[in-house]
């Protein structure tokens, strides 16, 4: 089986693991949104709606394309993007929406639909920390026209680098395959002109995105404890959800609704001016107990280079551009989900940010 072949293995996989009709693996999460954007038509000043609260190569697949990035504010319980929000971000420009499934938590995709009735704007999907999650009964990445996962750590299939597009739509599929393989044309059906057996075409201006067949190889591997896998991380948060029970400064997410989180991590937001003010403190005293606590994410916005950039509403909207992201940013500490971690490390974690807690409290 040559290279391709894995490749071609993994990806159909892949697709039944999800249900979803196709998938396309890429060389990275990065490349894996880029590509998504650019089936979905995403070209010069077209505008997409997405939230700051996401890791900032969302925006740069926008930019890639020379799209503008138009962020809107969150749920302020869960850090997914707002429904009603987007009703009001909408404009004659907007051409698709990034639903960033905030630390595998998935947005509320029907209230989002409902939004766009009517609209031609594409719903993609950055389930690049939910890969095992599920809304209403659908596996995520079975759901939206678009939807993109990354395969890095610590993802629940893991090939160092990597990720896949999937979609329902034959025409997105042709559109990624394209994209992915620096544009080039290689079935004789598909060509313009019949050179002869040799010849192959530039059809469009693509990248060399492709997977390897190493990446592919593992993808297969560990695909086979993707749900086993899975099972574990909602354990941890089943623990951690014990754990922090009756912590009046310590507010865990919401429990889910109608769907089941990925449980990339387990988000936890400080309450009490006192304790917010301390929480570099606690994330660096958690770190030096090897503990890996960590702060997801930065607004995308307040990154230099797009606050170098600028925006028409830096100048149009007075105070914070997105008053819910940044609050939610300045009180998050996300606690780790492993699936090697067993119930004494998920309750040391636990107990290592109440003891903190109590301490500034005190």
């Amino acid at each position: 089986m040559n290279g391709a072949e894995v490749v071609k293995k993994f990806e159909e996989a892949f697709a039944r693991h999800l249900g979803v009709k196709y998938a396309v693996a890429v060389a990275n999460g990065t490349a894996a949104l880029h590509a998504a954007l650019y089936a979905a038509g995403i070209s010069h000043k077209d505008e997409v709606i997405l939230s700051p609260l996401a890791h900032p190569q969302v925006a740069h697949a926008v930019r890639y394309l020379d799209g503008v990035p138009i962020y809107t504010d969150i749920d302020p319980r869960t850090g997914c993007l707002d429904p009603e929000q987007i009703r009001w971000r909408i404009s004659d420009k907007t051409k698709a929406i990034i639903a960033s499934h905030y630390s595998g938590r998935p947005c509320d995709l029907e209230a989002m639909s409902k939004v766009l009735e009517g609209r031609e704007i594409v719903l993609l999907e950055d389930a690049s920390q939910t890969l095992g999650g599920v809304y209403k009964g659908k596996k995520i990445g079975s759901i939206s026209p678009l939807t993109v996962f990354d395969f890095s750590y610590p993802q629940g299939v893991y090939t160092e680098l990597g990720g896949v597009v999937t979609t329902h739509s034959e025409e997105y599929y042709r559109w990624l395959t394209l994209f992915r393989d620096t544009g080039m044309m290689f079935k004789l059906e598909d060509l313009v002109k019949k050179e002869g057996p040799w010849h192959f075409e530039a059809q469009e201006i693509g990248y060399n995105y492709r997977m390897t067949s190493m990446q592919a190889d593992m993808g297969i591997s560990q695909l086979q404890r993707a749900d086993e896998m899975q099972e574990r991380r909602r354990e941890i948060a089943r623990i951690y959800y014990e754990a922090l029970k009756g912590t009046e400064e310590l507010l865990p997410p919401p429990l889910p609704e109608n769907h089941e989180p990925a449980w990339y991590s387990f988000p936890v937001l400080l309450q009490g001016e006192k304790v917010i003010a301390a929480r570099r403190k606690i994330v660096e005293k958690l770190l030096a107990q090897g503990i890996k606590a960590d702060v997801q994410y930065y607004p995308i916005y307040l990154h230099p280079i797009y606050l170098w950039q600028g925006h028409p509403d830096v100048c149009t909207i007075e105070g914070p551009l997105c008053p819910r992201a940044e609050e939610y940013y300045q009180r998050v500490i996300n606690l780790p989900i492993c699936p090697d971690m067993d119930r004494n490390r998920v309750n040391r974690a636990a107990n290592a940010l109440k003891e903190l807690i109590g301490l500034i409290g005190g």
